[in-house]
């Protein structure tokens, strides 16, 4: 197993990527998962800079020139770079759809030329951006058709398509990953992210839907919450209870067991650390009760490191 630096590490760090890429180096990871620049996505100013940082990796924002030599700079680290985050939906219709399914492409092209395996795809939208919003079943089908569009796109140039189960999406579960997996078929090759907190603010088992996905994991998202009856901590994805971040050995989702149950089932892929993830939506003031950035990249590395030898050994 390989562990991962999430990009978001650096979101507020002007050195952006590269601090991350220093930060993976120094502190043992082993490669980097990055953060998809969403400048260009729709929805307006306040979508396209909720989560804007300098981690962000774009196709319109990085000149070609440039390309060769953020591949060069992980080369040299040793750091790979084996992700980005595409936050432009693939399930709109019309001049929009085709915007917006044209922008996944720029993406598949950056990643294909700086040596990236993976794209993850948002999967998630129900707004249609042209009036009323789309019903569930819609929004499913039209992401599945969206994927077959660009997926013989990505698979011409090498690049894989990640899907992620995320809270009030359209792949909010074990059972509906399996089924969008399935319903895009073998057009490209698709994989599957699972985040056990994401399962656990959905009201889901984290456990049991791992369980689910046995052998069928490609990515473990690592991050962990403790859960509040109370709003203090304003991250309300069900309106029932609210979140607050913690360290991966110290919230309420059992990591040492989770792992050994992923491992069970043939996982030995990426464990991609999330210090934090801007996309939810939390106020500003929020990030205030983080750790130091730098801190979390030293000490969760050094639990990785732990775990996988407890679990593995």
């Amino acid at each position: 197993m390989k562990t991962a630096l999430y990009g978001s590490i650096g979101w507020k760090h002007p050195f952006g990527i590269f601090q991350v890429l220093e930060w993976a180096s120094q502190f043992g990871w082993d490669c980097v998962d990055a953060r998809g620049m969403t400048v260009d996505i729709p929805g307006g100013p306040q979508k396209q800079l909720l989560a804007f940082g300098y981690d962000m990796l774009g196709p319109r924002q990085i000149r070609p020139t440039a390309r060769p030599q953020l591949r060069n700079r992980c080369e040299k680290l040793g750091i790979p770079i084996i992700c980005i985050y595409c936050p432009s939906p693939v399930n709109l219709q019309g001049e929009l759809g085709e915007q917006g399914q044209q922008l996944f492409r720029e993406f598949v092209d950056l990643a294909a030329e700086t040596g990236v395996e993976w794209i993850r795809a948002i999967n998630n939208t129900t707004e249609s951006y042209s009036g009323s919003s789309f019903s569930s079943e819609q929004a499913f089908s039209r992401t599945v058709v969206g994927l077959q569009k660009v997926g013989k796109y990505a698979s011409d140039r090498g690049v894989g398509i990640l899907i992620e189960n995320n809270e009030n999406t359209t792949t909010f579960s074990a059972d509906t990953l399996l089924e969008m997996k399935s319903a895009v078929g073998d057009i490209a090759r698709i994989g599957i992210a699972y985040d056990a907190v994401n399962a656990y603010f959905q009201g889901l088992d984290p456990v049991a839907e791992m369980e689910k996905l046995s052998g069928q994991i490609d990515v473990l998202h690592l991050k962990n919450v403790k859960r509040h009856t109370d709003p203090t901590f304003a991250y309300l994805p069900r309106g029932d209870a609210s979140y607050e971040w913690a360290s991966l050995a110290a919230g309420d989702l059992d990591w040492q067991r989770l792992l050994r149950l992923a491992v069970q089932g043939g996982f030995d892929g990426p464990l991609t650390f999330e210090y934090v993830n801007p996309f939810k939506g939390m106020p500003p003031d929020y990030w205030t009760i983080l750790r130091e950035p730098e801190e979390a990249a030293e000490t969760e590395s050094r639990y990785l490191r732990d775990l996988i030898v407890s679990v593995k050994g």
